[in-house]
C-alpha cells in the first residue's frame, strides 16, 4: 500500500537464533504470570517444560545426561502457543509496522525522509534491547533488508552493533518477494515443485485412467501452483505459460485428455 502511493519503503526481515530452542523456561513462566495466568496453570506448564534431559551420541560414545533448561518440545500443541505468548510484547511501544507469524518477524516503514530512516533504526535498537531482556539473540546473518519503491535511498541499518545486509529478494512465508515486488521469481520454483510431484506420480502410478490421476493431481500438484495465488497471481504471459505448461503435461498423462488444449 505504501509503495502504491509512491513512498519508498524498507522491509527488514528479522530472525531469532534457534527461536523455539533457546528461550529459558523461567522466561516463559514469567511471561505467563505477566499475562494473568493463575498459579496452578503456570505451575502445570512449568512441570511440563521441566524434567527433560538430553545427551549426544557420536560413533557409539555417549555424553552424560544433561537437563534441558530452555526451549519447548517440538511438534507439540503448546509449543507454538507458548512462543506466541513469549513474542507478544515484541511490538510494545513500536510506531512502525511490525508483522509477526511464529518466529517470522518483519519491520516495515517509509524511508523517503531522514526522519523515517531514523525511526526504523530506533525500532531496531529497541528490538535489540527486547532480545537482551528476554535472553535471546537475533541471527544477524539471516536478518535482511529489502528496499522497495522508487527512489529508495537504500539506507544501511545496524542491529546489535552489526550492519544488516541488503537483499534483492526474500522468502516471505513461502513466497519469493523481490525489491520491485515482481512475482515472476515465484512462478519458476512453484512450477518446479509441481513438476517434481507430477513426475513422482507418473513413475509411481501405472494406470492412466482419469478416475485415478485427477484426484492425485488435484491433491498433490495443484496446491503448488495455487499457494497464495491471490497475492502473487502472475500478470505476464511468460509466467502464465510456465504454470500452464505443468497443467498441459498433466493432461497428456491422462487417457482421454491428451489431445485437449
Amino acid at each position: 500500500m505504501l509503495v502504491d502511493t509512491g513512498r519508498a519503503t524498507d522491509i527488514i526481515y528479522l530472525d531469532l537464533c534457534k527461536a523455539f530452542d533457546t528461550v529459558l523456561h523461567d522466561v516463559y513462566v514469567s511471561k505467563l504470570e505477566g499475562h494473568g495466568f493463575d498459579r496452578w496453570t503456570t505451575h502445570w506448564i512449568r512441570k511440563w517444560l521441566n524434567g527433560r534431559a538430553q545427551r549426544v551420541t557420536v560413533n557409539g560414545s555417549m555424553t552424560r545426561w544433561r537437563p534441558v533448561m530452555s526451549g519447548v518440545p517440538q511438534r507439540s500443541v503448546l509449543g507454538p502457543v507458548l512462543f506466541n505468548i513469549f513474542v507478544g510484547d515484541m511490538d510494545s511501544g513500536t510506531e512502525r509496522t511490525l508483522s509477526q507469524f511464529a518466529d517470522n518477524t518483519k519491520l516495515c516503514g517509509v524511508v523517503d525522509t531522514l526522519e523515517g530512516r531514523d525511526d526504523i533504526q530506533r525500532e531496531l535498537d529497541r528490538l535489540e534491547r527486547w532480545a537482551c531482556v528476554n535472553c535471546v539473540k537475533f541471527n544477524n546473518a539471516k536478518c535482511k533488508v529489502l528496499h522497495v519503491g522508487w527512489g529508495n535511498p537504500k539506507h544501511k541499518y545496524r542491529l546489535g552493533g552489526e550492519w544488516l545486509e541488503s537483499s534483492p529478494e526474500e522468502k516471505d512465508l513461502g513466497l519469493l518477494v523481490d525489491e520491485k515486488l515482481n512475482m515472476s521469481r515465484q512462478c519458476t520454483p512453484a512450477a518446479q515443485k509441481a513438476n517434481c510431484t507430477l513426475g513422482s506420480i507418473k513413475r509411481s502410478v501405472a494406470s492412466r485412467a482419469r478416475e485415478g490421476l485427477l484426484p492425485l493431481y488435484s491433491a498433490l500438484v495443484r496446491p503448488h501452483l495455487e499457494y497464495c495465488i491471490q497475492l502473487w497471481s502472475s500478470q505476464h504471459k511468460k509466467d502464465m505459460d510456465v504454470l500452464e505448461w505443468v497443467q498441459r503435461r498433466a493432461t497428456k498423462m491422462i487417457r482421454g485428455l491428451e489431445y485437449l488444449s
